[in-house]
């Protein structure tokens, strides 16, 4: 794996600004990356889709503001569109922008409504091409998937998306595989990250909609995942 990810080997909590920086550009757009750039983000997280005709671009919704579904649009018909006055950027464009500016990436794979491990294969076909397998962090909800990129890719880092508190992370992430997990802020509990590391997993915390500083300045969170990565440093308490 080329990313390290852990607090007890990087030293300190990575910042992952969430969908390019959400909290300052339209998200998933070319001025919310170079933001997330400009700020120093550690990771810059964005969502992954694929057009009918499977070119893939940054998109998290999975339909179009006029209520088109992206997957059933040829690129042709998506390269014209805006939102927020911005297009909707390709992402071997994003993978060959970060790879020259030195960048790590978190790709959210949004493999809903596409062929099981049709996206995902596309995605890494074009991590390969671009020469940035070890520089990007996958991100799946689907978690047959989390165990399957593993199985066959196990040098690629991928963490396994949560929408609610396991019972048992420990030997649910090894038989998953992954790498890094992420744990809602809301339902978590200290225990929780003790248990995900014991097995030499990071845990990444998102969505934290109340600022409490000592929650992470006490905890070992290797990850936060933040609309705005400056703001992210402030709570945090870095420089």
């Amino acid at each position: 794996m080329g990313l390290e990810l852990l607090k007890s080997v990087t030293g300190r909590t990575l910042v992952e600004s969430h969908r390019g920086a959400e909290g300052l550009a339209p998200e998933n757009s070319w001025p919310a990356l170079h933001l997330g750039r400009q700020m120093g983000a550690d990771l810059i997280e964005v969502d992954v889709q694929a057009s009918q005709d499977e070119v893939l671009f940054l998109r998290h919704n999975y339909r179009l503001p006029d209520g088109r579904w992206c997957n059933q649009l040829p690129w042709s018909v998506l390269k014209s569109v805006t939102i927020q006055n911005e297009p909707l950027p390709l992402l071997e464009d994003v993978l060959a922008w970060a790879r020259d500016a030195g960048l790590c990436l978190s790709l959210d794979i949004k493999t809903a409504f596409s062929p099981e491990g049709r996206l995902t294969q596309q995605v890494i076909r074009l991590l390969e091409r671009t020469q940035m397998k070890d520089h990007v962090l996958l991100l799946f909800f689907d978690h047959a998937e989390v165990a399957r990129v593993k199985c066959a890719y196990p040098e690629l880092a991928v963490r396994a998306l949560l929408r609610g508190r396991l019972a048992n992370y420990a030997d649910y992430l090894k038989t998953l595989g992954a790498d890094c997990v992420s744990i809602s802020y809301d339902i978590f509990r200290p225990g929780d990250i003790e248990q995900i590391h014991s097995i030499g997993v990071a845990a990444a915390l998102g969505d934290m909609w109340n600022l409490d500083v000592h929650l992470l300045q006490t905890l070992d969170i290797d990850i936060f995942s933040y609309a705005n990565p400056a703001e992210a440093k402030v709570i945090l308490g870095y420089q």
